[in-house]
Parts: structure tokens; C-alpha cells; sequence
């Protein structure tokens, strides 16, 4: 296997869809509306890091409410991180997905002055 971002995207879709109950994006949209999961672009993709054709990549999922909704947002991270335990190969997609950590809280007002809250889940994955 070799990184594919799309594949792990898909993965991530199906995968947390069903844990979270909210809309998951595939990509950063353009507009958003709390609640949601967003799957991040990789911060970082090592090639051939165990050996010949297997990558690993560190990607954030981010996990977005309203301003004032800190509980949910952490019950979705929660949620987020059981459903990539439960399935660590995200349904045969890829050799390995763990949760290792979260960062950056951070306030955000969007388009039309939305106030949101939002958190990353970082996840590595092997594939």
C-alpha cells in the first residue's frame, strides 16, 4: 500500500459517520454548519517509513460545534477516537489508524459571524 489520501478520507467517512451521527466531510469544505467532523489535509506523510511501499501519514480530524458546546464537541472526539479503536484498519483500508493525541482548541467565526469551536483529533496512519 502507498498513501492515498482519498482512500483514507472514504475510510474515515464510513467510519465515523455512523460513531458520530453528524455529517462527516471528506475534505475541508467551504461552508460548514456545526455539528460536524471534518477530515484534515495531512500534516505530514512519511514515505516508505517501515519499509518499501508503506507510508505513514498524520492526519487531524476535526471535530466542530458551536462556540458555547465544549461537552458535545468532546463527546464527539471521544466518539471519533472509540470508532478508530474498534476498527483500527478503518474496514481493510489501511494497515493501521490510531488516535494520538488532540490539539488546537480554537475559537473561529466564519462566514456570516458563526462562532465556532473546534478541535482536532490527530490520527497516524500506516498504510
Amino acid at each position: 500500500m502507498t498513501w492515498d489520501r482519498s482512500k483514507v478520507a472514504d475510510a474515515l467517512v464510513a467510519v465515523l459517520t455512523p460513531a458520530t451521527g453528524v455529517v462527516v466531510h471528506p475534505l475541508p469544505p467551504e461552508t460548514i454548519n456545526p455539528n460536524c467532523v471534518v477530515v484534515g489535509r495531512p500534516t505530514s506523510v512519511t514515505y516508505g517509513s517501515f519499509g518499501f511501499g508503506i507510508d505513514e501519514a498524520e492526519v487531524p480530524v476535526m471535530v466542530v460545534g458551536g462556540v458555547e458546546s465544549e461537552e458535545a464537541i468532546d463527546g464527539l472526539k471521544a466518539s471519533c477516537r472509540a470508532a478508530v479503536f474498534a476498527d483500527a484498519t478503518l474496514g481493510g483500508k489501511v494497515q493501521r489508524a490510531v488516535a494520538t493525541g488532540e490539539r488546537n482548541w480554537r475559537n473561529y467565526t466564519g462566514a456570516g459571524g458563526i462562532q465556532l469551536l473546534i478541535v482536532e483529533l490527530v490520527l497516524q496512519i500506516t498504510m
